[in-house]
Parts: C-alpha cells; sequence; structure tokens
C-alpha cells in the first residue's frame, strides 16, 4: 500500500478581496484520477483532524484515499479491491471503514490507521428477503452513530415500478451484529442518511431520512434519469425501524422548494436547511433556515412549513441577497463553511451561476435567535459539472483546514483537464 505526495500550491485561485495571509493547496494533481471530498463531511474527518478521506476515480479503479494533513499531504490508498461503494471514519478515529459490492453479497470492511490491517466486519446477501427479494445495486452511503454503538448502510435496491428505491440496515456494534432493515421508498435518490447527532427525546436512535422532490431511474441506455416531482421535499427522523417519529416544518408549502441540502446543527436534532425562497423578498434568495424536528403522525408527517406548532427561523435574515447551496456545520454549532449556488438561470442547463464563491460563518444571537455573519473566503473556480466537481467545502474538527472540489486547470504544474475533479486546502483564514 504505497503512498506518496503530489501537492501544488495553489495560489492562483486568491483574489483581490482575499483576506491576508491565505494560502491555498492542490492536494491531488494526478490529471488520469480525479478526487474529492466525501459529503458525509463529519465522519470524513479524523477526530484529532490530522487525517481526512478523499473518494479517488480513474483507470478502471475507485480508491478510498487517506491524506495526512500533518505531513504535506501524504496520501495512501487504503481498499484493495478495484472499487469501493461508500467509506467513513470510526468515530474513534483507529479505522476507516468501507463497503464493497460483489456478485452476491454487500461486505462491509474496515482499515486499521496504526498498521494497516484489513478485516471484513458485516456481509449482507444483495438479494434481501424482507423486501420480496429485490437485489442491492449500489451502496450508496456508509454512517456511526454519535457514540459508535450503531452503524448503517444506505443502498439502492430495485424498485417496484422502474424507480429505483432506497432501503437502509442498521448493525449493533456492540454485538457486531445485523440489527435492523426499512425501505424509505423512491422519493430519495439524494438521500443521506445519518444517525441524529444524539439520542431523540425518548432516548430512542434516530435518522435522517429525505422524502425528497424527484425520484430517478436508469433508462435502457443505463443513464441515470431524473424526473422532478411538483409537490416540495420533505425531511423526516425516523427510528431504527423505519417509523416517521418526527418531521421538520420546512418544505412542502411552495412548488419545487429545495430542503435536500442540509446540516445537523451541533450536537442536536435541530438542522439547518438551504431552502429556495421566492416568497420572502422580490428576488430570489437562497436562505438557511434552521428548524427543530416536530412529533407526527402519518396524516401530518407530509406537511412542512404546514405543520402544526413547527417553526422555521432565517439564520440569513440580516442579509440582503444571501447565496447558499451545501452547508458544513461544526459539532459545537457555531462556525459553518458553505458554497453558493452553483446552477445557471439561461433556462438552456449552462452551470454558470452568477456568483460561485466559498464562504465562513460565525452563528451570532439576537433577540429572534441564532443568526450568521458570512466572511468571503474564495472562488473554486470550478465548473460544477458533473456532480463530484461540486465544491463541497468542508473543515477540520480542529477549523485549520477548509478542503474543496474544484477542476480548475490553471495551477502552476497542472495540466489536469476540466471536469476532473480534485481536492484543494485553505489554510490561515479566519471566522467572522
Amino acid at each position: 500500500m504505497q503512498s506518496h505526495r503530489q501537492a501544488l500550491a495553489a495560489q492562483e485561485l486568491l483574489s483581490t478581496i482575499t483576506q491576508p495571509g491565505l494560502e491555498v493547496f492542490q492536494v491531488t494533481t494526478n490529471p488520469a484520477f480525479g478526487c474529492n471530498v466525501f459529503y458525509n463531511y463529519q465522519e470524513a474527518f479524523e477526530p484529532t483532524s490530522r487525517f481526512v478521506i478523499f473518494n479517488g476515480e480513474g483507470q478502471g479503479l475507485k480508491r478510498v484515499i487517506l491524506c495526512d494533513l500533518q505531513d504535506g499531504f501524504e496520501l495512501a490508498p487504503l481498499n484493495d479491491e478495484p472499487k469501493y461503494e461508500a467509506a467513513c471514519f470510526s468515530p474513534d478515529g483507529r479505522f476507516v471503514y468501507y463497503s464493497v459490492l460483489g456478485e452476491s453479497v454487500l461486505a462491509i470492511r474496515r482499515r486499521s490507521i496504526a498498521d494497516r490491517s484489513l478485516d471484513t466486519v458485516f456481509v449482507l446477501d444483495r438479494s434481501r428477503p424482507e423486501f420480496g427479494g429485490r437485489k442491492i445495486t449500489w451502496g450508496r452511503w456508509i454512517a456511526f452513530s454519535h457514540d459508535g454503538r450503531r452503524f448503517l448502510t444506505t443502498a439502492n435496491i430495485e424498485g417496484k415500478d422502474k424507480y429505483y428505491s432506497v432501503a437502509v440496515f442498521t448493525f449493533d456494534m456492540q454485538r457486531m451484529a445485523f440489527h435492523t432493515s426499512f425501505e424509505t421508498g423512491p422519493r430519495n435518490w439524494n438521500n443521506k442518511n445519518q444517525y441524529a447527532p444524539c439520542l431523540g427525546p425518548q432516548g430512542e436512535y434516530l435518522i435522517g431520512v429525505c422524502d425528497c422532490y424527484s425520484q430517478a431511474y436508469f433508462d435502457e441506455k443505463g443513464h441515470w434519469q431524473c424526473e422532478t416531482l411538483e409537490v416540495g421535499g420533505a425531511e423526516l427522523l425516523v427510528d431504527e425501524a423505519g417509523t416517521v417519529r418526527y418531521a421538520y416544518p420546512v418544505g412542502r408549502d411552495r412548488p419545487r422548494q429545495n430542503v435536500s441540502h442540509n446540516s445537523w446543527f451541533g450536537r442536536s436534532v435541530a438542522k439547518v436547511f438551504h431552502v429556495d425562497a421566492f416568497d420572502l423578498a422580490p428576488h430570489w434568495r437562497g436562505a438557511m433556515m434552521l428548524a427543530d424536528p416536530v412529533a407526527v403522525t402519518p396524516e401530518t408527517q407530509g406537511l412542512g412549513r404546514n405543520i402544526l406548532g413547527g417553526k422555521q427561523l432565517d439564520l440569513t435574515r440580516h442579509i440582503t441577497r444571501p447565496d447558499v447551496w451545501h452547508l458544513c456545520i461544526d459539532t459545537a454549532g457555531r462556525h459553518m463553511v458553505c458554497d453558493t449556488h452553483a446552477l445557471g438561470y439561461d433556462g438552456h442547463g449552462v452551470n454558470y451561476g452568477v456568483s460561485r464563491y466559498i464562504y465562513a460563518c460565525t452563528v451570532r444571537e439576537d433577540a429572534q435567535g441564532p443568526y450568521v455573519v458570512p466572511k468571503y473566503i474564495l472562488h473554486p473556480h470550478s465548473t460544477w459539472t458533473p456532480y463530484w466537481c461540486e465544491a463541497l467545502p468542508c473543515f477540520t474538527p480542529d477549523r485549520q483546514w477548509i478542503l474543496f472540489n474544484s477542476d480548475y486547470n490553471g495551477v502552476r504544474g497542472y495540466s489536469g483537464p476540466r471536469h476532473v475533479p480534485q481536492v484543494f486546502a485553505v489554510r490561515n483564514f479566519e471566522f467572522p
């Protein structure tokens, strides 16, 4: 398992309004092997902030890449197989877990960071009797509970019609045994299931589930297709049997309201949502809405902002024209790193947003409650195409590094093509 370094200075990403002293590096620079940061931000970092894992793809390979942020961005692949499905750190930082899809099973393996030893911890048959024999087709997400006692993998499974479906499988880490499974349905293509960062009000383990505003399938040529529905998205909290216990009072009250980008607000069940909010001002606003979950029944779980007793607070209420897309929030709920809306408005699907940049936020309070104060970091200069070129900024637990994706090819010494993402890192920034 050979390690190497390939980082280059990337001061070309700075601008006339960059904070003095900021340093930027292109961490991965193999033009034939694209790399990107994981979307499950907090579980992509080792707790001391020394290590982070990336996804790497190219030349018929898909790799979990371990990066040492304290040793010149040393890079090392962690999986022996040609491809893997999903990966995350264990809460204690001792292992990286990853999933592998075989002909008949989905296996969960773990690699020791200390001695690089590898073992298989769980194996699931791809054909699932609890879902009528429908098969696992893609293992898309893995995550731990806050206390490390639970583990889950989210997987695509064959649907009941042309749309594929999503299922969640949970494991008891104390018994090292399979625990529960449930299906969340076809409206979950952008579902990033995670355990809540604390126990629920009744002392239960809760899992975030997105009842998305679209559903997806693969056409006869094997191309991924997504159909947008008229009703907006909804965000739910379910127990380990898949029963909806709570819902967030966001979405569903306006057509096409997007609530699929969100993050836990510190170590609580509250969440911050990116909401396309057209009814709050005479211009488009990419607002951040903070909301606590509300206990619901099957009749009320899909009402979104119309849930009785539900409240949402606009964290961007002091910003004239707020703009947000992806959010990364620290476990204290005090700091954020975000990017702005990437999509174009020319009606032709050209992804050139009016202003794409990465910014940091500090959470402050006034008489109404929390609000954010933003500060510009830099422009990532990415095409945002395909999906894994989206900036997806995140920061280490010690708040010393911001990491993001870009396919910018203007870095000195780098000759990679556009649309091949690479990982960049920023340090010496200050939160407002």
